[in-house]
Protein backbone atom coordinates (compact mmCIF):
# COMPACT_ATOMS: atom_id res chain seq x y z
CA UNK A 1 0.00 0.00 0.00
CA UNK A 2 1.20 3.58 -0.83
CA UNK A 3 2.11 5.54 2.08
CA UNK A 4 -0.09 7.99 0.80
CA UNK A 5 -3.13 5.54 1.08
CA UNK A 6 -2.30 4.52 4.59
CA UNK A 7 -2.77 8.26 5.43
CA UNK A 8 -5.96 7.74 3.63
CA UNK A 9 -7.10 5.07 6.06
CA UNK A 10 -5.71 6.81 9.17
CA UNK A 11 -8.17 9.32 8.07
CA UNK A 12 -11.00 7.15 7.45
CA UNK A 13 -10.04 5.70 11.17
CA UNK A 14 -11.05 8.94 12.24
CA UNK A 15 -14.34 9.73 10.62
CA UNK A 16 -15.81 6.24 10.37
CA UNK A 17 -17.85 6.04 13.53
CA UNK A 18 -19.00 9.80 12.26
CA UNK A 19 -22.76 9.59 11.06
CA UNK A 20 -21.90 11.01 7.99
CA UNK A 21 -18.25 10.48 7.63
CA UNK A 22 -17.47 12.40 4.57
CA UNK A 23 -19.00 15.46 6.52
CA UNK A 24 -16.81 15.37 9.21
CA UNK A 25 -13.94 18.24 9.68
CA UNK A 26 -10.87 16.18 10.75
CA UNK A 27 -8.05 18.61 12.21
CA UNK A 28 -4.47 18.37 10.98
CA UNK A 29 -3.45 17.14 15.11
CA UNK A 30 -6.07 14.65 14.70
CA UNK A 31 -3.95 12.73 11.78
CA UNK A 32 0.27 13.96 13.30
CA UNK A 33 -1.19 12.30 16.70
CA UNK A 34 -2.07 9.31 14.51
CA UNK A 35 0.73 9.11 11.77
CA UNK A 36 3.65 10.45 14.42
CA UNK A 37 5.29 12.28 10.93
CA UNK A 38 6.57 15.33 10.20
CA UNK A 39 3.88 17.59 9.38
CA UNK A 40 5.64 18.32 6.37
CA UNK A 41 5.49 14.92 5.12
CA UNK A 42 1.49 14.48 6.27
CA UNK A 43 0.87 17.50 3.95
CA UNK A 44 2.53 16.50 1.02
CA UNK A 45 0.56 13.39 0.84
CA UNK A 46 -2.89 15.05 1.69
CA UNK A 47 -1.89 17.20 -1.42
CA UNK A 48 -1.85 13.91 -3.52
CA UNK A 49 -5.28 12.91 -2.18
CA UNK A 50 -6.36 15.46 -2.53
CA UNK A 51 -5.78 15.17 -6.15
CA UNK A 52 -6.69 11.99 -6.82
CA UNK A 53 -10.30 13.23 -4.92
CA UNK A 54 -10.13 10.93 -2.20
CA UNK A 55 -10.14 13.62 0.25
CA UNK A 56 -10.88 17.54 0.28
CA UNK A 57 -8.83 20.40 1.94
CA UNK A 58 -10.53 23.78 3.61
CA UNK A 59 -8.60 26.66 4.95
CA UNK A 60 -10.33 27.94 7.88
CA UNK A 61 -8.69 29.22 10.75
CA UNK A 62 -7.42 25.69 10.48
CA UNK A 63 -6.37 23.36 8.09
CA UNK A 64 -9.94 21.02 7.72
CA UNK A 65 -9.73 17.55 5.67
CA UNK A 66 -12.60 15.70 5.02
CA UNK A 67 -12.65 12.51 3.15
CA UNK A 68 -15.10 12.40 -0.08
CA UNK A 69 -17.06 9.45 -1.11
CA UNK A 70 -14.47 8.95 -3.26
CA UNK A 71 -12.20 8.06 -0.62
CA UNK A 72 -14.66 6.07 1.39
CA UNK A 73 -14.82 3.74 -1.35
CA UNK A 74 -11.27 3.28 -2.09
CA UNK A 75 -10.29 2.49 1.67
CA UNK A 76 -13.54 -0.10 1.20
CA UNK A 77 -11.60 -1.72 -1.38
CA UNK A 78 -8.09 -1.34 0.21
CA UNK A 79 -9.95 -3.09 2.91
CA UNK A 80 -11.15 -5.92 1.13
CA UNK A 81 -7.99 -6.35 -0.26
CA UNK A 82 -6.32 -7.08 2.71
CA UNK A 83 -9.23 -9.33 3.93
CA UNK A 84 -8.52 -11.42 0.86
CA UNK A 85 -4.84 -12.03 1.45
Amino acid sequence: MQEHHQLLQTIYEIVKNDPQPEHYGCRPREIILRRLQEWSVIHQQLLMLCEEGFVSLQQQDTLIIRITPEGLEKVKQMNKKVRSI
